[in-house]
């Protein structure tokens, strides 16, 4: 009998489940628009309908939560995962991925707005 392999976790932040509302912009050449899943100091996942544009490795994200008017701004990222989820929607012809993305360098106000949204628009802690 073989024992299940234990999953090293290699994050160094704690990650939070995000409330209803909140998205990600993420701009480059193209742009994705899409519900975050989940959040930390260090990055962020959301899922997004595929469309033709390619994904390129770096970009920056704005976050914004869609009744509040809130925003914050050009965060520098890169894309750590992107892969394909299951679509709830039975007959829905939309091919929805997820992509895992980390921050780079954020500066003192983006991390101050970035806690803020985490402390105010999270749910709790995703093991």
């Amino acid at each position: 009998m073989t024992t299940p392999e234990k999953k090293i976790e290699r994050r160094e932040h704690k990650r939070f489940l995000v409330q209803e509302g909140v998205y990600a912009l993420l701009k480059n050449n193209s742009s994705k628009l899409g519900q975050i899943k989940n959040i930390s100091r260090g990055g962020l996942a959301f899922s997004y309908i595929v469309d033709e544009e390619q994904m390129h490795d770096s970009f920056k994200v704005d976050i914004f939560i869609s009744n509040l008017g809130y925003c914050l701004k050009d965060i520098p990222s890169k894309k750590i995962s992107d892969f394909h989820v299951d679509n709830k929607l039975p007959f829905s012809t939309f091919s929805i991925r997820q992509v895992g993305i980390q921050f780079n360098e954020l500066n003192h106000s983006q991390l101050s707005q970035l806690d803020n949204l985490m402390r105010d628009h999270t749910t709790g802690e995703q093991n």
